[in-house]
């Protein structure tokens, strides 16, 4: 999502849900405020929103729609939400209404009088006529960033989004924060544990979490994942894109060849955060041709960014024998993810999580699968961030 307050074109809106993109691939939705809110959805990419969707106007509002991303818009407000609520699957919408009853005199008094109510992990923003307010949660889940723009102000999930618009004086909105153009106010003592998988995953390269950018992080843990497992091999292939800078990082380690051999076709969108296991699977055969020529009789190492239902790397395992590989080995620049995501990450149920049940390597027809070690990450990620996902809750997990 992004906001932008008294610097808003259409070509700044364009870009911001363009940097975007990649983290959902659903809708689009768009407010814009002069002296009302103006409101307008598409469904799809943002290349198939009509040539006249980005009115003219002093402040906008925005977001690529996709799981666990809401917005509510009427004539007086707009909100775009992220992350999940645990009191509604319509947080966006039950925000609007929750603050029209609020008894407070006016918005921002409002607010403080509704955000305590509020339980999950989200971050949202707020457009009036008048103002665009952002709140994210005491333990700052899911990522925010403000920067000063052409007069006025923008707002974004990433910090990348705010230097592809030009923005100076980028700074992350810290956890249990309100802001507002007339400065921030501190709602609760904050306590962080931010999603590792905006680095490990979501996040552009450009973009900054854990006080590094997220291209720096990323090799740090091909370069853990060298220590933990220097495995023997002809080349090292990466699933891209978030598992590249890791396998760049990997074969420089360990002194192996890199080799991109697999490309994602563009127009496909990521298959994680398809809402259903067929859509999912339907989009990782779509999305990656093979170089195929250097694949057979060779050894190969591959690597990519996490382990969770094991759609994509079983259809990569499997287009990797096609071209006649010898063995193959995956690794997996994070932990084994062994319990649900219940604060807005896509992360199913138990039954759904390939190494809950173990066997990995069987069940996408690898040689063998070698995850980096929880100790490792911490080392890499050197603050504090949510583990939930990493640590078995079941009794029969195989871990």
């Amino acid at each position: 999502m992004f906001g932008l307050f008294a610097c808003a074109t259409p070509a700044l809106a364009h870009q911001a849900l363009l940097s975007l993109q990649h983290r959902a691939q659903e809708g689009i939705a768009l407010a814009t405020a002069n002296t009302h809110i103006e409101f307008k959805q598409s469904r799809g990419l943002l290349s198939s929103t009509p040539p006249d969707f980005f009115p003219k106007a002093p402040h906008a509002l925005g977001q690529v729609l996709g799981t666990h991303h809401d917005f509510y818009a009427d004539s007086n407000l707009a909100i775009a939400f992220c992350g999940n609520s645990h009191n509604t699957k319509t947080p966006a919408k039950s925000i609007a209404k929750a603050l029209e009853q609020a008894k407070s005199p006016n918005l921002e008094s409002k607010l403080k009088e509704v955000i305590p109510t509020l339980k999950g992990a989200y971050a949202f923003l707020l457009l009036t006529p008048d103002n665009l307010i952002a709140m994210r949660d005491p333990f700052g889940y899911r990522p925010l960033f403000v920067g000063d723009l052409k007069g006025g102000y923008a707002l974004a999930s990433e910090s990348s989004v705010l230097q592809a618009l030009e923005a100076q004086n980028i700074q992350e909105v810290p956890p249990a924060t309100l802001y507002t153009k007339a400065g921030t106010t501190l709602l609760a003592p904050p306590t962080p544990s931010p999603c590792v998988f905006e680095a490990i995953y979501f996040s552009q390269p450009g973009s900054f979490m854990f006080n590094q950018s997220v291209y720096a992080l990323r090799a740090k843990l091909g370069q853990a994942l060298a220590k933990e497992h220097p495995l023997k091999a002809d080349m090292v292939v990466p699933i891209p894109s978030s598992g590249t800078l890791a396998a760049l990082a990997y074969a420089k380690e360990l002194n192996l060849d890199f080799a991109p051999l697999l490309s994602l076709n563009p127009y496909v969108g990521r298959s994680f955060i398809e809402s259903t296991q067929e859509s999912r699977e339907r989009k990782a055969r779509q999305k990656f041709s093979l170089v195929a020529e250097p694949i057979k009789g060779k050894d190969i190492i591959l690597i990519d960014d996490s382990l969770v239902r094991g759609t994509t790397s079983k259809v990569v395992v499997q287009m990797l024998k096609e071209a006649g590989a010898r063995r193959i080995h995956l690794l997996l620049s994070a932990p084994p993810i062994l319990a649900p995501c219940f604060w807005g990450i896509d992360i199913p149920a138990e039954n759904e999580l390939l190494s809950v049940q173990g066997g990995e390597a069987e069940a996408i027809g690898a040689a063998s699968v070698g995850f980096l070690s929880l100790n490792a990450l911490k080392a890499v990620i050197h603050a504090p961030f949510c583990q939930n996902c990493f640590i078995p809750t079941h009794k029969d997990c195989h871990v």
